[in-house]
């Protein structure tokens, strides 16, 4: 039996101190006890209360650095109440130092770990606990042991999804650890500081072959990407695509990598054939495709504006004198562009992180083209610019 404060702790999904090894028995006291005192009626919540330990999905999630963690933390609280999970997350944090032999080696000792539950207040006053929370942190080095302890506490019989999410995570922990026991892997290319980190994403999925692999920013991309195919529907037709020119891709500084792969997007479903990049004087850059003989070109330019994390500002396809625009006017608006029509503003959806999580755990995280977008935005970054400088 646990102490009564930490009961109440629990109840209040307040984290908890516990062993490592201990984990998994002081879950399953904690839950015991909380279904007798709910039955019986307490100040924490009416007598008959359901207490509901429910999972649907095995949740890990690595993440370096105490901001991170916290970060981490935030998503979590916000995805409970949409989909119950077992979330377990793996910490590095490089505010501690290892006591073990050796430079960079770690001993299991010195791993701390909390639990906690999720709590979600119903209509009534009721309150169901939908999930648990289980976090593991060490100094650098520590990550020889999650594997282990990742294998131990999942819940049987239920698929787990992998997030990764923070690319300075060792590579190492995901593709010998975790990718053995994923069933999905998600990956965030929002957190590309660079485009050259879609090589790191690109090698990951590579990697992960065969399994379903989602993108949250890919996901927070398909609102936009929605509303520029459906400028193309009949009366329209696709006849403007196959005879444009060149693209226009208005996007945040900062955000080339998602501007890469709305690019790449378009460069897939036309099969654009990439031959070289160009600097432009504006900091932006120029890709030249080869369609069926005909030069078309692609270009990214950084601007400022309002667009949320997604990065994009906007889209604009020529062809010879005709264009058809997307321009984001604020975070869920934009204003719609097609020839002789006058413009039309549209609202775009805007999706919470957590929103997109659970998106990426349904039907739209099973989307294989992302990966051959993925691939083919790698491409592009790899091309060797004709004017002098480094891209990266």
């Amino acid at each position: 039996m646990r102490a009564p404060g930490e009961l109440l702790h629990f109840m209040r999904g307040e984290p908890i101190a516990v062993d490592v090894g201990d984990i998994e028995r002081a879950l399953a006291d904690l839950w015991k006890q909380a279904s007798a005192t709910m039955g019986a009626g307490s100040a924490d919540g009416p007598a008959d209360a359901p207490v509901s330990r429910a999972a649907l999905w095995n949740v890990v999630i690595p993440a370096r650095g105490r901001d991170a963690l916290a970060a981490t933390k935030h998503l979590v609280d916000e995805l409970a109440p949409a989909l119950p999970t077992r979330t377990i997350t793996l910490c590095l944090d490089d505010a501690r130092t290892s006591g073990g032999a050796g430079s960079g080696s770690s001993d299991s000792s010195e791993l701390q770990a909390t639990i906690e539950s999720n709590v979600v207040a119903q209509p009534g006053g009721a309150r169901t606990v939908y999930s648990e929370e289980i976090m593991v942190a060490g100094p650098p080095g520590a990550e020889a042991h999650f594997g282990a302890l990742v294998r131990a506490l999942q819940v049987p019989g239920v698929p787990t999804a992998t997030f990764w999410m923070d690319p300075t995570m060792p590579a190492s922990l995901l593709t010998r650890e975790l990718l053995p026991m994923t069933s999905r892997l998600v990956l965030d290319t929002t957190a590309c500081l660079r485009p050259r980190h879609l090589f790191d994403f690109d090698r990951l999925a590579t990697a992960a072959h065969p399994l379903p692999i989602a993108d949250i920013a890919w996901l927070r991309l398909g609102p936009l990407r929605s509303l520029f195919a459906g400028m193309f529907d009949p009366p329209v037709g696709g006849g403007p695509l196959r005879r444009a020119t060149r693209l226009a891709v208005t996007h945040r500084p900062g955000s080339d990598a998602a501007a890469l792969l709305m690019l790449a997007w378009i460069g897939v479903l036309l099969d654009w054939r990439p031959r070289r990049s160009v600097q432009t004087s504006d900091g932006g850059l120029r890709f030249d495709f080869d369609r069926g003989g005909t030069l078309v070109t692609g270009t990214l330019m950084p601007a400022n504006g309002a667009c949320g994390k997604s990065g994009m500002l906007g889209l604009e396809l020529a062809v010879g004198t005709e264009r058809y625009a997307i321009r984001r006017t604020a975070l869920d608006q934009a204003v719609v562009e097609t020839p002789q029509v006058p413009p039309k503003p549209v609202m775009l959806d805007a999706h919470s992180d957590a929103e997109l999580c659970v998106a990426a755990l349904g039907s739209r995280g099973r989307d294989p083209l992302f990966a051959r977008c993925l691939a083919y935005a790698r491409q592009l970054w790899s091309l060797e610019p004709d004017s002098a400088g480094s891209r990266r």
